[in-house]
Formats: structure tokens, C-alpha cells, sequence
């Protein structure tokens, strides 16, 4: 006695599907990449607000900064940088400041030539200090070993090292790249006029924050569309058990 063949049998299905499988290593690759920039940033960047008027024009009061922790890197002439005001030689207060830096270790800083602060006999031009400003007085200084001499742009309006004497290098917390905020910075343009001048150094320019910018914003588009494509894949799977489900049996 013969029987009929038995039907064959449906093909197996992966529990889940190569396409759930690939948009979920996308998400979490979005994840990884924003993940890193997000560190990178708060491991390396600090936050300022200036307190007072010091450093205008180039600077106004109640501007928010962006530092770039220093982490041990060279201070040139025309840098920006935050200090811990009780690296003054002769501290007048507490707390953390922001002055440009005018002249480092074994330079000889002075003033005035032709109304100009002079380094090293090199009459500078500054473009970017307050041009109102009339409060210039006559000193020379050579700035010792392991310390900078720095300067407010708002020359009289400024309790700096003209007052307070040079800055310890190990006083230096960063530099200050940009104003606004690590998502929404306006970068500051590095000054020249001590390059132009012939002085060797050129002021720090920071390139890691837009890039690290990329990072945040690549990583949240991939952690979106990875999102979606576990979303609508879910839903088209479960949809396909549904159906199948529904399916009368085959006899």
C-alpha cells in the first residue's frame, strides 16, 4: 500500500533578520561615534564666562568661552589663555583669568614705543587692543624662566602682569579657542601681529573641536537611521508572522 509524498517542508527563517542585524550595528555605531566626540570634548574642553571688561574689545563681559585645556602645550606670544590668578608673582585675587600673552621665558617686554608695547626691541602692533585706550605707562621687564607675561586687551581697565608681575607656566589651565559653546562655537581668529612683527611663535589654532563637532553629529545621524531601520524592520517582521500566521494549513 502506497501513501501520498509528504509536502515539502517550508524553508527555516533566522530568528532575526540580516537587515535588523545591520541597521542595529549601525545604531550602535552612531552611538560609539557620538560617544567618543561627546568624551573627547568634556576630557579636553572646559567652560568660562568672562567676569569683567579686561579684555575688550576683543572680549565684552559675560562672553562664555571655550578652553582648550593646555595638557602641557607650548604658550606662544598672542595667545589667549586662562590662568589660575594665583599664579601671578604678586597674586591680587583668586579664581581663574584670561589675558594674551605678550611675552615669554627671557623675553624683555616694554612700553612704549610710539605708543607701542615693544618685545625684544620689536615695536608690536595690536589691532585688537581697546583704541580708546590712554592708560599707557612706561615699564621694562625681562620675564624669567618658566613664566609668560600677560596683558588684558583693555590696557586700562586691566590688573595684569604689569601690575601682579609674570605668570608661572604651570598656572597656564588652557587656551581660550572660541566663544559660545563646544556645540555652537565662533572660533577666535589666531592674532599675527607678534609673527609680523618678526617674532618667531605662532599663536595656538585649535582644529580638534570642529572635527570632534563631525564626530557628534555623524554619530547621532547614524544612531537615527539605525533607529528607524530597527523600527521598520521590527515592524515588517512581525508583520510577516502575522500573515503566516493567518495562513490556512497546507494539506
Amino acid at each position: 500500500m502506497s501513501f501520498p509524498s509528504a509536502p515539502p517542508s517550508a524553508p527555516k527563517r533566522s530568528g532575526v533578520s540580516k537587515v535588523l542585524l545591520l541597521m542595529i550595528v549601525v545604531a550602535v555605531l552612531g552611538v560609539a561615534a557620538g560617544g567618543y566626540g561627546v568624551g573627547r570634548i568634556m576630557v579636553g574642553y572646559e567652560a568660562y564666562k568672562i567676569p569683567g571688561a579686561h579684555m575688550s574689545p576683543t572680549l565684552v563681559p559675560g562672553d562664555q568661552l571655550v578652553v582648550r585645556r593646555a595638557n602641557g602645550t607650548e604658550v606662544h606670544r598672542g595667545d589667549l589663555v586662562a590662568i589660575d590668578a594665583g599664579a601671578f608673582a604678586q597674586p591680587s585675587h583668586e579664581g581663574v583669568s584670561v589675558f594674551r600673552v605678550v611675552g615669554i621665558a627671557g623675553d624683555t617686554v616694554a612700553c612704549c614705543t610710539d605708543r607701542n608695547l615693544s618685545v625684544n626691541g620689536k615695536p608690536i602692533t595690536e589691532p585688537y587692543i581697546n583704541p580708546g585706550d590712554d592708560a599707557l605707562f612706561g615699564f621694562s621687564t625681562k620675564v624669567p624662566d618658566g613664566a609668560i607675561f600677560v596683558e588684558g586687551d583693555n590696557r586700562g581697565n586691566s590688573d595684569d602682569s604689569r601690575f601682579s608681575g609674570p605668570v608661572r607656566l604651570s598656572g597656564v589651565i588652557g587656551f581660550v579657542v572660541a566663544t559660545g559653546t563646544v556645540i555652537t562655537p565662533r572660533s577666535l581668529t589666531p592674532v599675527t601681529a607678534f609673527t609680523d612683527a618678526g617674532l618667531p611663535g605662532t599663536p595656538y589654532s585649535d582644529s580638534t573641536l570642529p572635527t570632534l563637532r563631525w564626530w557628534i553629529l555623524g554619530g547621532f545621524v547614524l544612531f537615527v537611521a539605525g533607529l528607524i531601520g530597527v523600527i521598520v524592520s521590527a515592524v515588517r517582521s512581525a508583520g510577516r508572522r502575522r500573515r503566516a500566521a493567518a495562513a490556512p494549513p497546507v494539506h
